[in-house]
């Protein structure tokens, strides 16, 4: 935030309920910095194809944000420990430094970019500046911006501050930015509740002005309460959490539906399946960045060649999943293409340590949409959300926790109500969304240490001491980019 840009991003024009591979074509560097960027209806589509594709990239959901949770957590883990400042090791050993460009500046950076892009396009709409008489879409473009803002504004916070459950957000969280600024502006950090306050408040008040229908490669309304869901549930409202799920389970049926379990082996790595409420769109003609270069689908990739490929599940994944040995997401795990691969840790060289939720539509993993909400974790979070608020509610989140258990496993089961528990709901997350980013915060939130012992972890994670991150580990929030300490007097660092 040292620098203001008021570029705006000029994209392939869109229309508005289509996606192709044009869109993300460009180069996201091209700008220009005058309000006659923004005239007609087209430039403010263009300009708002530039906030998604800002948001698709590099340092953002393309790479760091897409695995930071996960490798923080229980089941996934790095092969190899690269130092600092190099990939995923720094994350995964807790050990990040606020000097770390790779890790942190460059996320800092891309989240605000899209902020930054949001505000300038929020402004020049509303101040009249797009003539059209198609107001319906208009409105639809602001309140996709307006969501986007909300968006990158949970993803900073939930990185760079501590979770909600540590002190009911009264510590800091990230900058909240709203309006246009100038170069001289130099913002202190709001706390973590102002800024879930302010993400609540741009998802919702987007949802009036989203379309209902699908919108491939777009936010629409229904995946927009799916992240309510997720933001309320992390911010410990259950009841609010509760009904926004419930809503896109009831209410979006005839355009979604759960991926039975003859389906669940091959939608991975294809464009917009039925469970998919909102992915990035990629293709191998994508400039390098984001999935098209080496992004986060390739840090999972199982290939012939010992690289930057560096994250791979652990032995308490593969256990879990062993408890049943019918569960049809055992098609997911895979054992290395290299025989006794020596990039591998010992103990893990023969055994299906790789994710292959990244295939790629054409069989590169470059070649993969990213999914940032599914069906799948919406059921989940009317699961657990019931189940906290009891009563009724709890009865109906086990429906919901059984219509996900019931379809991964042959003969299908159901949990009955006596095993219906937070423990129960959170393995089950565990087994349904790992690799998809979410993992940490279902401790997080619950308030559960983070246990990372035996197996085939790295013996760094011991000398970090992150074998075990309790929930009151301030690690858990990472620094704050040390660029951004020098550059503003105003910014606080976080303890360590």
């Amino acid at each position: 935030m040292k620098k203001f840009y008021t570029y705006i991003l000029i994209l392939m024009t869109l229309g508005s309920s289509s996606c192709s591979e044009n869109w993300l074509d460009l180069d996201p560097s091209t700008s220009i910095q005058t309000p006659e960027a923004i005239r007609t209806l087209e430039d403010a589509q263009s300009a708002l194809n530039g906030i998604y594709r800002l948001a698709s990239a590099h340092s953002y959901y393309g790479d760091n944000y897409l695995y930071y949770g996960d490798c923080r957590a229980e089941d996934v883990q790095a092969r190899e420990s690269k130092g600092a400042g190099r990939r995923v090791s720094p994350y995964y050993e807790y050990n990040v430094l606020a000097s770390d460009n790779f890790n942190i500046t460059l996320v800092w950076n891309q989240a605000y970019k899209v902020i930054r892009q949001t505000n300038n396009l929020l402004y020049y709409i509303e101040q009249g500046n797009v003539k059209t008489s198609d107001t319906q879409s208009l409105n639809r473009i602001k309140s996709e911006a307006l969501a986007m803002r909300g968006l990158a504004l949970y993803d900073l916070t939930r990185l760079f501050g501590m979770p909600y459950s540590y002190d009911n957000g009264a510590s800091l969280g990230v900058p909240i930015e709203t309006t246009i600024t100038d170069q001289t502006h130099q913002p202190k950090r709001n706390t973590v509740a102002e800024c879930y306050k302010q993400v609540i408040e741009d998802l919702s008040n987007s949802l009036s002005g989203l379309s209902t229908e699908k919108a491939d490669g777009f936010l629409n309304y229904w995946a927009v309460q799916g992240l309510l869901s997720r933001v309320y549930l992390n911010k410990g409202d259950n009841e609010s959490a509760y009904t926004a799920a419930t809503d896109v389970i009831e209410n979006s049926k005839q355009l979604y539906q759960l991926y039975s379990y003859e389906e669940y082996p091959n939608v991975w790595g294809k464009d917009f399946q039925s469970e998919s409420l909102f992915e990035f769109y990629f293709s191998l003609t994508e400039p390098s960045g984001g999935s098209g270069g080496e992004g986060a689908p390739m840090v999972y990739a199982n290939e012939a060649k010992v690289d930057w490929n560096n994250l791979i599940l652990t032995k308490a994944y593969l256990d879990l999943l062993n408890e049943d040995p019918n569960d049809i997401r055992h098609c997911l795990t895979q054992a290395s293409v290299i025989s006794n691969n020596e990039g591998l840790p010992e103990a893990a060289r023969s055994e299906k340590v790789y994710l292959t939720k990244y295939p790629g539509k054409s069989g590169d993993p470059r070649d993969n949409n990213l999914c940032i909400v599914r069906l799948s974790e919406i059921y989940l979070n009317a699961a657990e959300a019931g189940f906290k608020l009891g009563g009724d509610k709890s009865s109906k989140g086990r429906e919901y926790l059984n219509e996900i258990v019931s379809r991964r496993t042959n003969p299908a089961k159901t949990v009955e109500a006596a095993e219906f528990t937070l423990e129960r709901i959170l393995k089950e997350r565990r087994k349904e969304l790992v690799g998809e980013g979410l993992a940490l915060y279902d401790y997080t939130r619950n308030k559960l240490t983070i246990k990372r012992e035996g197996g085939w972890h790295l013996n760094t994670i011991k000398d970090a001491q992150a074998n075990s991150i309790a929930p009151n580990d301030l690690r858990l929030a990472l620094p704050i980019p040390q660029t951004e300490i020098d550059a503003n007097p105003n910014i606080q660092q976080n303890p360590r």
